[in-house]
């Protein structure tokens, strides 16, 4: 198995779909019946068929990567931290995704910075291409589009806003319940990469 993936490039950030799956599953749809029912009735409205598939596909890995504990508390979270949660699935799913979130992300928190400039995207990629012939082996094209994609889901997230080509970060106030579940499953690394702790 490949340890980077860019497959996530023909992907959406998909909250709302995200938040009707997991209603899906509370009402106690299986994860079949979902996947049956996103490609016959197409329920989640992908423009074609092969969207359909790899909307339903991203969307079950997504859901599948959080625990039972998540996936309830989801509903009673407000619109930023459920966002979050989602940020936090793909995260969980997209080794380069986390840790661009970790590296690049958190550290700007801790900065107080605020702002990410396009260089520092540049900077994040050229350190991963020098780290991994993986990403190293991928074309200029592919290593746009991932930057483009990081870009649009911290937008979608509502973790930063765009002015002027710069992203200027939104600092989420993650909701005290969330946070002491993953601190509590020893996942902090999740709680500082969106919040800038530690």
């Amino acid at each position: 198995m490949k340890e980077y993936s860019a497959g996530i490039v023909s992907t959406s950030f998909w909250y709302s779909e995200f938040r009707q799956y997991l209603q899906l599953i509370k009402l106690g749809m299986s994860e079949d019946t979902i996947r049956e029912k996103a490609i016959a009735q197409n329920i989640f409205l992908a423009s074609t068929p092969a969207r359909s598939k790899r909307m339903i596909g991203a969307l079950t890995n997504r859901v599948g990567s959080l625990d039972e504990d998540e996936k309830e508390l989801f509903d009673e979270l407000d619109i930023p931290n459920q966002k979050a949660l989602n940020m936090i699935a793909i995260m969980n799913t997209n080794k380069l995704i986390r840790e661009f979130m970790y590296e690049i992300y958190r550290n700007e928190l801790i900065l107080g910075d605020s702002v990410i400039e396009p260089h520092e995207y540049v900077a994040f990629f050229n350190k991963k291409q020098s780290e991994s012939a993986e990403i190293a082996a991928w074309t200029d094209q592919t290593v746009h589009r991932m930057k483009g994609i990081i870009h649009t889901f911290l937008i979608d997230a509502g973790l930063v806003v765009e002015e002027n080509g710069k992203d200027y970060i939104k600092r989420l106030q993650l909701n005290r319940r969330l946070r002491q579940l993953f601190i509590n499953k020893g996942q902090q690394i999740l709680v500082d990469s969106l919040t800038g702790e530690n």
